[in-house]
């Protein structure tokens, strides 16, 4: 008995090591795709806010608003379903990992519009607000649209 008991002793240690390094090894894994993702929602952030579209007189506002309405007609796989002064809205598609686009508009008070462009797509984030199994797809997606938006309707500011 004490002979078996020898022999399993060194082998639970080993097996309580491995388990260990693989906890610490996932761990690990976990924090840098926290960071990744963390740096990636950051970068999405600022790419909004730099296609953020400004404008002053009434007229070039009016016609920034409806070249958004047909950028977001264009790039949304849905309809817009919703359009008044403040925003230009499509549904959800049904599919996963395609982005779909709205776009919203505010005055401050000194007149100055600005107008911007927003999306998402099903599957980009958990339930836990975490990133989703399409998260990378669609942040692509995102990235890419804010660039265009940005250089179709660059000449408004």
């Amino acid at each position: 008995m004490s002979r078996r008991l020898s022999l399993g002793w060194p082998f639970g240690l080993t097996l309580l090591i491995g388990l260990l390094l693989a906890c610490t090894t996932y761990r690990e894994t976990l924090r840098d795709e926290n960071v990744a993702f963390r740096r990636s929602e950051t970068e999405l952030e600022a790419r909004r806010e730099q296609s953020a579209i400004q404008c002053a007189v009434p007229d070039d506002c009016a016609q920034a608003w409806t070249r958004a309405r047909f950028f977001v007609q264009r790039h949304s796989p849905t309809p817009i379903e919703r359009a008044t002064d403040e925003t230009i809205e499509t549904r959800m598609p049904h599919e996963f990992g395609i982005a779909y686009f709205w776009a919203v508009r505010q005055t401050a008070a000194d007149g100055t519009t600005t107008i911007r462009l927003k999306g998402l797509c099903r599957g980009m984030y958990s339930t836990d607000n975490g990133p989703g199994w399409l998260y990378a797809r669609c942040a692509e997606q995102l990235l890419q649209a804010q660039l265009e938006f940005a250089r179709e309707m660059g000449s408004v500011r």
